[in-house]
């Protein structure tokens, strides 16, 4: 039995009044945290539970299919980072097109039956219901009916870019700078993900890295070899992390292979976390794999000089 959105939205039964934001809310960056902030405080001054409802489909991969898209991190993740941040409720909804097909006010009529609304909090461009017909002003004017209230709060930029989601992963994916990334996130930029076998050439260039499984629809870096720490086990370690085809060996499917420093143990089938800190280099073809080991060996040296003079 397929269970929609409509009918997940109808499971959730929430007595206390609520104060509620609404988004996909992909990567839980510092824009959302500004929003998640806001609901905590004000459910706090009115003795109200903070909650959130994520998409867990980006809208924009529903009604448009032809389009591939990326996520910052899974919904486990996001609801795990949403979690963090002090709300008393988070709710991971479908996102199908039977949802994009209900008017706002009855959406907003299930959340005052099922989730008890109080007050609604939303960043300046969002909209909800059939075709966006939820704007603010709209939401403000149900609200007046309804009795709940609607307040938009404008987003946190960086310098002058507003940050959004889709700005982190163009930077990501198309200039593969994690350190600014990680600026707009409030956090390193990572990925976690179990290691599985890959192609086993670390006896033969003196490197042995713990090979990803990445997870279907996660943005990666631009191809290029990257200073990260990975977490295994709760123990962190320095660590370098090559992103791409392995042009050297001919490679033709991408993978994220972190070679872990002063570590030896298998690891296979461990989920592990790689926090990126910043891009080394280009990947590059190497005439052999004597001439990659060399340049690995560099790419090892950098790192560790890194992490000396950035050690707090």
């Amino acid at each position: 039995m397929v269970i929609n959105a409509l009918d997940e939205l109808k499971n959730v039964q929430i007595t206390d009044d609520t104060v509620l934001t609404i988004g996909t809310f992909d990567g839980v960056h510092r824009g959302h945290q500004k929003i998640i902030s806001s609901v905590v405080n004000i459910a706090k001054a009115n003795n109200y539970l903070a909650g959130c409802i994520t998409f867990k489909e980006n809208p924009r991969e529903i009604l448009r299919p032809e389009n591939t898209f990326h996520y910052l991190v899974s919904v486990d993740e996001r609801c795990k980072l949403l979690e963090s941040l002090g709300l008393d409720i988070v709710v991971p909804l479908t996102f199908d097109r039977g949802l994009a097909n209900v008017n706002a006010e009855d959406f907003v009529k299930l959340l005052l039956d099922n989730l008890n609304l109080k007050h609604l909090i939303v960043g300046p461009d969002f909209a909800l219901g059939y075709k966006r017909a939820g704007t603010i002003s709209v939401l403000t004017e149900i609200g007046e009916r309804l009795g709940f209230q609607v307040e938009s709060l404008e987003g946190y930029a960086n310098n002058s870019d507003r940050v959004s989601s889709s700005l982190i992963r163009s930077v990501i994916m198309k200039e593969g700078d994690v350190a600014l990334a990680s600026k707009m996130l409030g956090r390193k930029y990572s990925i976690t993900a179990t290691v599985e076998k890959g192609h086993q050439r670390g006896e033969q260039i003196g490197y042995r890295t713990a090979n990803l499984k990445i997870p279907i629809k996660r943005a990666l870096p631009l191809d290029g070899v990257y200073i990260t720490s990975t977490t295994i086990d709760s123990i962190t370690y320095e660590s370098v992390t090559n992103v791409g085809d392995n042009p050297t060996f001919g490679d033709k499917v991408i993978s994220v292979e972190t070679y872990i420093l002063d570590f030896n143990d298998i690891i296979y089938g461990k989920m592990i976390k790689v926090e990126f800190h910043e891009r080394l280099r280009d990947e590059v073809k190497f005439k052999s794999p004597e001439k990659l080991s060399d340049q690995i060996s560099i790419d090892v040296e950098n790192t560790k000089v890194y992490f000396a003079n950035n050690s707090n």
